[in-house]
């Protein structure tokens, strides 16, 4: 079988993979790390004190963390803008009005340098709130901060922008990809299907606790709620350690008074292993194949996939599939031809 026809194979394959493949059940990915809120850890995050526009304060005090999750309240309490004592690392100064009143306050944490992500799996448990005809914007987003020179100084991967009362009911979330600012639409060959994509769910309501989460490589960006995928993107050029960021917003004054609340009960970051130098001639036995990912996996019918069981292999440069080589009724094969950067880009924890 020649090389072109074996990632065909592969690639039909691929198309099972990003509906199923994710840590839970694909061995390849290890815990860089895990924030489950039980403190507000001040050595991983950065809350943000700092003013956009004429509108919101982003305030530290607007962030906290009780019942092993963390809190950001936004409300609509008219505030004077004061000297800010820190500011969030996206913004160059801690810029507000001196003097001002404020439509509103909200909060956005971020995490610190030693925390920046290039590349692998983001993971969280949220739930924001809903209120029908009002600008709110709760996100869960990454972003490489200012200071690089366009156009490719946003790297912003909206894992969800969620505008909590522009549609008619909590079903309806947004992804996006933002490469370049000041201009929003950045000026490179970037088409309507890389930019924002509305989704809206049949049974689903994000007032209720869901899992939203990025498989991200050189290659591809996967968007995926609740463990199944809803988008792909191809050629995004996003290549830069970002920031993770959360963060709770609105854009028009509601009244009357009101607070809300957007709940985080855990982030996670994975990496994929790597072993991307090993060639793979036949797996004689799955219970003690390393998951990793190879350079290249060769299978014919000398290999045997176990019954009752689902498995994944990854590998850089291809996966071969011989005459012979059967997945039997009853077993499940996944196949995923991918890049593996996680040698030079491993996030540093104290843990």
């Amino acid at each position: 079988m020649n090389r072109r026809l074996t990632f065909f194979i592969s690639c039909l394959f691929i198309y099972s993979v990003v509906f199923t493949q994710t840590p839970a059940n694909d061995p390849h990915w290890k815990l860089n790390w895990q924030d489950d809120f039980n403190t507000f850890d001040n050595l991983r995050w950065s809350k943000g004190n700092y003013g956009e526009t004429d509108k919101c304060l982003y305030l530290a005090q607007n962030v906290w963390t009780a019942n092993g999750n963390l809190v950001i309240e936004m409300n609509n309490t008219k505030t004077k803008c004061d000297i800010l004592p820190n500011h969030w690392p996206g913004v160059p100064v801690a810029t507000c009005i001196n003097g001002n009143d404020y439509d509103y306050t909200s909060g956005i944490i971020a995490t610190s340098t030693a925390y920046n992500v290039q590349f692998g799996y983001i993971e969280s448990l949220i739930k924001v709130p809903f209120k029908k005809g009002w600008n709110l914007c709760s996100a869960f987003w990454t972003f490489i901060g200012w200071g690089v020179p366009p156009p490719k100084n946003a790297a912003e991967i909206d894992i969800f922008e969620i505008f909590g009362g522009k549609h008619n009911s909590p079903n309806s979330i947004l992804t996006c990809i933002h490469r370049g600012y000041p201009s929003w639409d950045p000026p490179l060959n970037i088409n309507d299907a890389n930019k924002g994509i509305s989704h809206e769910f049949s049974n689903f309501d994000y007032t209720d606790w869901h899992i939203y989460a990025i498989e991200w490589n050189a290659n591809r960006i996967i968007w995926y709620v609740d463990g199944k995928v809803i988008r792909t993107m191809s050629d995004h050029e996003i290549i830069n350690p970002v920031m993770i960021i959360l963060s709770n917003a609105m854009d028009k004054k509601p009244s009357p008074a009101f607070s809300d609340f957007m709940y985080v009960d855990y982030v996670k970051v994975y990496s994929l292993k790597c072993d991307k130098t090993t060639v793979i001639n036949e797996i004689a036995n799955f219970n003690t194949y390393n998951y990793a990912v190879k350079k290249s996996i060769t299978m014919s019918n000398a290999t045997t996939i176990p019954a009752n069981s689902n498995i994944f292999l990854r590998a850089t440069d291809f996966i071969e599939l011989k005459p012979g080589f059967e997945v039997q009724t009853g077993r499940e094969l996944y196949l995923d031809v991918t890049p593996c950067e996680a040698a030079n880009n491993v996030i540093y924890s104290r843990e």
